[in-house]
């Protein structure tokens, strides 16, 4: 437990991650997930050139055991909670403004999907930390608002507990925007091993679905107040 408590643990945003960022794998495959053209490419390289100086510079992931959930359980379940975060900072919060406010409402929808599949990339390096430099490795993700145990309200809490750099307001939305919060659930027993983070949860809502598009429809409405227009509609399978 002392190994994997080792303080407050602070760091950029996986180096690994963010390295690949600018591939055209990735940014292909972002493109065809969510629908945009093939002549989009050029615009999907510029938007993602003018993003990551600015993660590089402010994203980060922080993790801390889970006292308040591990006194509950005994040394024989084998098992600890860890509470994590991780954000791409404000810097590109502020970009998609700027997009908004010019009306480039395409460019400002591909940060929001480039964000989404970078921070679900996280969950994925994530796993691989906690494997490579502790004893211990993830059995299952807990998304707060998913579960009874995990309501919504303790998120003011855990963000106090953890950082002061991602706050929320009274309806529990993260600032920056590009942030996620979770309970990583934490076993030495290889039997059990994570099968994903959408494994187990029935909220067909949750803002961290990886299935049916749920960030991004979930997001689209509060993202700019400006009509979509068919195209739009079409690109983020509203129609």
């Amino acid at each position: 437990l002392l190994q994997i408590m080792g303080g407050n643990q602070m760091a950029t945003f996986f180096p690994n991650v963010l390295d690949k960022f600018l591939s055209s794998a990735f940014l292909e495959g972002v493109r065809k997930k969510y629908h945009y053209e093939e002549t989009q490419a050029s615009e999907f390289q510029v938007v993602a050139e003018e993003m990551l100086p600015l993660m590089r510079e402010e994203a980060f992931w922080e993790r801390r055991v889970s006292l308040g959930k591990n006194k509950h359980q005994s040394e024989e379940c084998n098992m600890i909670h860890e509470q994590v975060v991780m954000s791409l900072g404000n810097g590109v919060d502020r970009l998609q403004e700027k997009y908004s406010e010019r009306g480039l409402l395409s460019q400002s929808y591909m940060i929001e999907v480039m964000a989404s599949e970078l921070l679900l990339q996280g969950y994925v390096a994530y796993n691989y930390y906690i494997k490579e430099n502790t004893d211990w490795h993830v059995a299952r993700y807990h998304f707060l608002g998913s579960e009874e145990n995990y309501p919504l309200e303790m998120m003011p809490d855990l963000l106090r507990e953890l950082t002061p750099l991602i706050t929320c307001n009274s309806a529990f939305c993260m600032l920056p925007k590009k942030s996620v919060a979770f309970i990583a659930e934490l076993t030495q027993d290889d039997k059990v091993q994570c099968r994903g983070i959408c494994v187990g949860c029935n909220n067909l809502n949750c803002s961290n679905r990886m299935e049916d598009g749920g960030l991004i429809q979930k997001r689209l409405s509060v993202m700019t107040d400006l009509p979509l227009t068919y195209g739009y509609r079409r690109i983020f399978g509203l129609i």
